[in-house]
């Protein structure tokens, strides 16, 4: 089912939804569907109405839903719909829904990636833009020869990443566990986010170190952690740092946390054993010449 907000946009979720091998219907609160295409994104006065109708479809149903939404309206859109039941496009096009709606959408691969009775796949983040960018860019095509032109190599959700690039952490205790601080770690975010002053930022993507750096400064400062903030410190595009997000909040790596003052927001903080584990990762590196960073 549809929800585009308007008839034009209505219109552009369809053409979409056939595309991908889809029927599309209107949203319709008393039918129940398996996949829902919802656009927040031009929502301003009522959105807080839509999305507590969107959030009481969805537990009511089951489904699973594509959201486009603007990045100043994430912290109550994320905030408030069902965690594991959504796909975020933020401040996104539509051609980068594409890949979503190919595979990533499908019922398989959200099981897969939302089965708690299995290790999260990390690896499929990174596979995800390589097995689908070119079908997606081949349905952008299709579904636009005006595009044709402008469709080139844009980065579509994930990049590819080498093998093994998201390893565990070491698992042994650590006697210095204060040795993350002695190495600063805003500096090491600093120094990270300098590279991009001498190469393409894309080139050493890596949203889930970046991630937990943030997290881990931000809990040594005694700081909170906004979704959107951590989208910004992910150093990717909005719409990865949420599928990262969402994965390793699903692994147990980091926790939601609703904020006791406004319960339209949640923060995120590094569980008990992922901040212990990088205190052993630290202190791991820390008797050597210069940081890894």
């Amino acid at each position: 089912m549809i929800a585009g907000g308007s008839l034009e946009r209505d219109a552009k979720l369809a053409r979409l939804a056939t595309l991908a091998g889809y029927t599309p219907l209107l949203m319709d609160d008393t039918q129940p569907a398996d996949f829902l295409l919802i656009d927040l994104s031009s929502e301003t006065d009522r959105l807080s109405d839509t999305v507590s109708r969107i959030t009481l479809y969805l537990q009511t149903h089951r489904s699973t839903a594509l959201i486009w939404s603007k990045m100043e309206s994430l912290e109550v859109i994320y905030a408030a719909l069902p965690h594991g039941q959504c796909h975020f496009l933020v401040d996104a096009d539509d051609v980068e829904a594409m890949p979503v709606l190919a595979g990533a959408f499908g019922r398989n691969s959200m099981d897969r990636l939302y089965d708690r009775d299995q290790e999260v796949e990390f690896r499929s983040l990174h596979r995800i833009s390589d097995e689908l960018a070119e079908f997606a860019r081949t349905l952008a095509r299709m579904a636009d020869p005006e595009l044709k032109d402008t469709i080139k190599d844009k980065s579509i959700s994930f990049r590819a990443a080498p093998l093994g690039g998201f390893q565990g952490f070491p698992s042994e205790n650590s006697v210095a566990n204060d040795a993350a601080a002695k190495l600063s770690l805003r500096e090491i975010i600093k120094l990270r986010r300098l590279r991009e002053r001498f190469f393409p930022p894309d080139l050493f993507a890596d949203p889930a170190w970046d991630i937990l750096l943030d997290l881990k400064a931000a809990a040594q400062e005694g700081q909170r952690v906004s979704v959107s903030s951590l989208c910004i410190a992910a150093a990717v595009p909005p719409t990865t740092a949420l599928r990262w997000i969402s994965a390793m909040t699903e692994s147990g790596m980091v926790l939601r946390r609703q904020d006791p003052a406004d319960a339209r927001r949640v923060f995120i903080e590094l569980s008990a054993e992922t901040s212990a584990k990088m205190d052993d990762y630290f202190a791991a590196i820390s008797a050597r010449s210069s940081p890894i960073i």
